[in-house]
Parts: structure tokens; sequence; C-alpha cells
């Protein structure tokens, strides 16, 4: 196990600051030089276990998802809830251990200006969204979390679902009722993988925008976290059906 201390929050910066002047180095390069200067860290409780750690891979042809986000958890060990939305962890991991993933998850784009807010966005760690659904190493842990909270499911099987199509992944973590709410949020991806292992039509666009639109409507008639989860398992079938 190896210990992961945290970039501090003027090492983040600086490395913001100056992704204009740093493209060749996250196109080719490597910033593991940063680790022999230990003024740009601090101490942390965060371990990372190197075997889990090489589950975290991807190829051009093939994001590996799911195996990445059940990797994510024992790769990286000790996140509390509060280091969970802490930028300075997440912009460390994917500027040292994870930068090969991150890049070729997140391929750079050739047009420079694209490319430097393509890393601000996948290398650092802005804010609720930056944290949660756009760094390349963050996004696996807060998408292996919520899926966690899934019962009826395996975690794989709920990433499955949960991972199968960005919009209707978006429109999930976007509604707290649904992703705050473990009841709610298993009937749905419950009711996902029901539609993943079969036809998949509930994944079209449209369609479940409308599930979700009436999901809100019955949450406004009644409210759906004093319901049980055999009530709302019939809620979830009867928005999936109308």
């Amino acid at each position: 196990m190896l210990d992961i201390n945290l970039f501090k929050e003027v090492t983040v910066r600086t490395l913001y600051e100056a992704v204009p002047n740093n493209l060749d180095v996250y196109r080719n390069g490597s910033f593991e030089h940063l680790l022999a200067d230990s003024s740009l860290f601090l101490a942390s409780a965060c371990k990372l276990n190197e075997e889990a750690a090489l589950q975290i891979d991807c190829t051009a042809e093939d994001d590996n998802e799911v195996a990445c986000c059940l990797a994510v958890t024992s790769a990286v060990e000790g996140v509390t809830a509060y280091l969970a939305r802490d930028e300075r962890l997440w912009a460390r991991l994917t500027h040292i251990e994870f930068l090969n993933y991150a890049r070729t998850r997140w391929p750079i784009p050739k047009d420079d200006e694209k490319a430097i807010s393509h890393i601000r966005k996948h290398m650092f760690a802005r804010g609720s969204r930056g944290v949660e659904r756009d760094n390349a190493i963050s996004r696996l842990w807060w998408m292996t979390n919520i899926c966690s909270k899934v019962s009826g499911l395996s975690l794989e099987q709920s990433l499955e679902a949960f991972l199968h199509q960005s919009d209707v992944r978006a429109s999930i973590i976007e509604r707290p009722t649904t992703s705050q709410n473990s009841v709610v949020l298993s009937a749905v991806v419950n009711k996902l993988h029901e539609s993943y292992v079969d036809d998949q039509a509930l994944f079209e666009r449209e369609k479940f925008r409308g599930v979700m639109k009436r999901l809100n409507i019955e949450g406004g008639i009644r409210l759906l976290e004093a319901l049980d989860s055999h009530e709302i398992k019939k809620v979830v079938d009867k928005v999936c059906t109308s």
C-alpha cells in the first residue's frame, strides 16, 4: 500500500493556471517529478492499493467503465465523505497515478484552446459537477457510491444499467429525489436493469425523460420518501408503463 498525499491548494491552483504551458506534458509526458518536492503536498489517510489500481485502465476502443468503477474504491482506500469532494485528492490522482488512464479515457483535443478547457474539466474537479461527473477518477468513485446504494442487484449489475446510457445517468444524478433516496433509486435502477437485459427500450432518451417527468409529478402528489419499497416499486412500474 502506498500513501496518497494530497496536492496543496496552491499546487492545484498553480497547475490549473499553468495548463496552457503544460499541454505537451498532458499529452505525452508525466508529472511524477512533482513527487520529489514534498512542499507541494499534504499528508492524508488515503492509501493506494497498487494491485487494484491496475484494474483502472481502458483503451481507445473500450472505456472499461464498469470494471474501473468496481476497482476504484479498492484502489483508493480511506476516502471519507469530506475527501470525496476535495479537489486536492482527485487532481493529485489524475496528474500522478492515473494520468495515462485519464488521457486515454478522455483524449485531449488537438486544438490547443479546446485542449485547455478539456484538461481543466477532466484533470481537475471544480465544484459539485466537477467532482461528481467530470474528473476522470472522482466520477468513477461517485458512480460507484451511487450504485452501492441500490438494493436487489449486485454492484456490477447496478453499474451496468446505470452506465449504459449517459443521458439516462445524467437524468438520475440531476434529480436529488431519485439519486439521494436509496429506495427510489433502487426501484429505478432495477427497472433499468430489467430493460438492459431485455430490449433496452427504457434507455431511449425521450422515453426515459418521460419516465422521470412522471415520477416527479408523482412526487408532487405524494411524499415518495414516506413510501416503503413495495409502494415505490408500484409507482415506478406505473410511470414506466404509462
